[in-house]
């Protein structure tokens, strides 16, 4: 019963990811990986669960997304941190266009990818919290709910990114401003919108929530082992 379930589910997942494919005819595949690892991450046992991601989720996007969309990304986020092997091959358009260098070409024009980008990311994490961090931030990125600033040009940039903040308007930052700095400023304009931005520290990802999710959101993103910070 469990094998005709997983060969079910599958050929769902498959016949989603099929309904729009990319042009691959200008991109070649070559991996700098020589042995994928076998294992993968212990997720539930580490206590990143289906119910954990959901619950980010519905903090970030529940305005901007439907029921059934936000349902799609915890699917995307779980299938990817519990095994990224089956991610890749599932959701191969997503794996690819999630990565920061796709679209990236060399001197002769080509582009050249990772064909197992999610699997690699895992290879080479020494332990599963890396892993977590990075897949779960692409994810999230891709669907406009975290971004990144590591200055404060990076950080303005940001907020026309992430959807919660994409139509406002804030102060530009100052010549001296570097990242926290231009932070604490927009967090200024944010709460006067009942809303607050928090940067995981040392990573310097980027989410806004209403000011009354902030500690809800800080302790989930502690399963993590991110640590959220208001500057």
């Amino acid at each position: 019963m469990k094998r005709k379930l997983l060969f079910f589910t599958l050929f769902v997942l498959m016949s989603i990811s099929a309904i729009s494919q990319m042009d691959y005819s200008e991109i070649k595949f070559k991996s700098n990986v020589y042995q994928y690892k076998d294992v993968m991450p212990r997720t539930e046992e580490l206590g990143i669960s289906k119910y954990l991601l959901a619950e980010i989720v519905e903090t970030l996007g529940n305005s901007f997304y439907t029921k059934a969309e936000k349902e799609e990304i915890i699917e995307k986020a779980y299938l990817a941190l519990t095994n990224p092997k089956l991610f890749d091959y599932v959701y191969k358009d997503f794996a690819v266009t999630s990565n920061n260098n796709w679209g990236s070409r060399n001197s002769q024009g080509e582009i050249i990818l990772e064909p197992n980008p999610y699997l690699t990311d895992w290879t080479i994490s020494d332990n599963e919290y890396p892993y977590f961090q990075l897949a779960f931030n692409k994810i999230l990125d891709h669907f406009r709910l975290m971004s990144y600033g590591d200055d404060a040009e990076s950080v303005a940039s940001s907020f026309n990114e992430l959807l919660i903040t994409k139509d406002f308007k804030f102060s530009e930052p100052k010549e001296d401003d570097w990242a926290y700095s231009y932070l604490e400023t927009i967090n200024g304009e944010l709460a006067e919108k009942g809303l607050v931005a928090l940067v995981t520290k040392g990573y310097y990802q980027i989410v806004v929530c209403k000011i009354e999710n902030k500690e809800k959101l800080t302790d989930l993103f502690e399963k993590f082992k991110w640590e959220l910070v208001q500057p």
